[in-house]
């Protein structure tokens, strides 16, 4: 499973962008997406992928020094499940 996260700070909140690729004849079946411990998606595809992409405009809250967390959590056609996460802090 390859993830690749980015975020920027935005006028309001962040912009995220999220990208997963499977791996190994694995195909995505849903995608959960939080930040800040808030659920900003929950994507059940129609059918299972070997890629999911998202983005996210002006997502969250930013201020100078505030805490951020991002957690993707993938869920496969055979039921595993695999997460990643992303951690970062507004700058002034």
């Amino acid at each position: 499973m390859k993830f690749t996260i980015s975020h920027i700070r935005a006028l309001s909140g962040n912009d995220i962008s999220v990208r997963v690729e499977a791996e190994n004849d694995k195909s995505i079946q849903s995608v959960l997406t939080r930040l800040d411990g808030f659920q900003i998606a929950n994507d059940v595809l129609a059918s299972p992928s070997d890629v999911y992409e998202r983005a996210f405009k002006g997502t969250g809250t930013a201020g100078i020094g505030n805490e951020h967390t991002l957690i993707v959590t993938v869920e496969l056609e055979d039921g595993n499940t695999h997460s990643a996460t992303s951690i970062w802090t507004d700058p002034s």
